[in-house]
């Protein structure tokens, strides 16, 4: 149910900014760059994508490509990333909030407590020392990323999935009529594959076999929080929504806060990308209504996004948690010596001039 009214509420404002994209496309002849989107745009919206759903992120990429190419004149730059990149960003959050498990309470209070902080935070952030918050942000990632590191490496403990106090059965597939593959003791420790509301894929070290057991029935498999560990998760979306504007990105610091909640990793990306779906429409209108961005490279990007998105989503669904966890650990450290990098530019230009 809960599921169902996000799905209906990001559906309404999808159809409106695609209502208003078209009228807009169709009523201004003086929109920038009209024509068909090409193969060339539509390939960038694709790769873009595919990796932005992984979490990587598209915008830093893309800018990267149009200025090589002279693809898209940089007045025009932000815009297009925005409008083309709105309906890809919708796509990832559907099809990642409908395949990959995370308690529905959890998932709507922090993509609400992220959209909040967007709207209302960002002016009080916005007045904040633009390279102050990057270098801050950049050095905790790269501090949380020794950390996952450590947990996939084993150099640190990692948050143990195991059966409960009571003996659990494996079976081949996701239902309680499906044969046993093997009986499992109390306590018994587990290999997470994939997270599941019902049931999660798993595999047992002793033997080496994989299966599906119920989520109930094991420790360790969180897929929300409730208390104090709510309420801390609901302030850091807030805070990640509010520096959303300042270019510092949501993807790879929700990461981190969600690792930092103690709940299972992939129950990340359906957040991440809700709290973005839901921003990025708006945001993407007012571009739309100014005709500040290139119209055929926007429709090739989002052509090309919508499928790239769907296409990683699939990846991701069928990783195993111990590459999830390592791609979780290669995106945050990208993020981090990204967000260093941009701050030492910064400090050389403001010097410079």
């Amino acid at each position: 149910m809960i599921k169902n009214t996000v799905f209906a509420a990001l559906a309404v404002l999808t159809i409106g900014f695609v209502v208003a994209w078209v009228r807009a496309a169709r009523g201004a002849t003086d929109t920038p760059d009209a024509g068909a989107p090409g193969v060339e745009r539509i390939a960038v919206g694709f790769f873009a994508n595919f990796f932005d759903a992984l979490g990587i992120g598209s915008f830093a990429t893309s800018t990267t490509y149009f200025r090589l190419r002279k693809m898209v004149r940089d007045e025009l730059i932000p815009g297009t990333l925005n409008v083309g990149y709105c309906l890809p960003t919708v796509t990832q959050a559907f099809i990642g909030i409908a395949v990959i498990a995370v308690e529905p309470a959890t998932l709507v209070l922090m993509i609400a407590a992220a959209v909040v902080g967007a709207w209302f935070g960002a002016g009080i952030v916005s007045r904040l020392p633009r390279r102050a918050i990057q270098v801050g942000m950049g050095i905790a990632l790269l501090v949380a990323a020794g950390f996952l590191f450590a947990k996939v490496t084993k150099l640190m403990p990692s948050d143990e999935v195991r059966i409960g106090t009571q003996a659990a059965e494996m079976r081949s597939a996701a239902s309680p009529a499906a044969p046993v593959v093997a009986s499992l003791a109390a306590g018994a420790p587990l290999e997470l594959v994939f997270a599941g509301h019902e049931w999660s894929e798993v595999k047992a070290p002793a033997t080496g076999r994989t299966g599906f057991v119920e989520t109930a029935r094991a420790e360790g498999i969180v897929l929300g929080v409730s208390g104090v560990k709510l309420a801390a998760g609901l302030a850091g979306s807030f805070l990640l929504g509010a520096i959303m504007p300042l270019g510092i990105g949501y993807y790879a610091p929700c990461m981190v806060l969600i690792a930092l909640l103690g709940m299972t990793p992939t129950a990340a990306f359906p957040i991440m990308m809700g709290a973005c779906a839901f921003l990025m429409p708006v945001a993407s209108a007012q571009f739309v209504r100014k005709r500040k961005y290139s119209l055929r490279t926007a429709i090739g990007m989002a052509i090309g996004g919508i499928f790239g998105s769907a296409l990683a989503l699939l990846v991701v669904k069928s990783l195993p948690l111990y590459y999830v966890m390592w791609l979780v650990t290669f995106v945050i450290i990208y993020t981090g010596i990204s967000l260093l990098r941009s701050a030492a530019r910064e400090a050389k230009a403001a010097i410079s001039s």
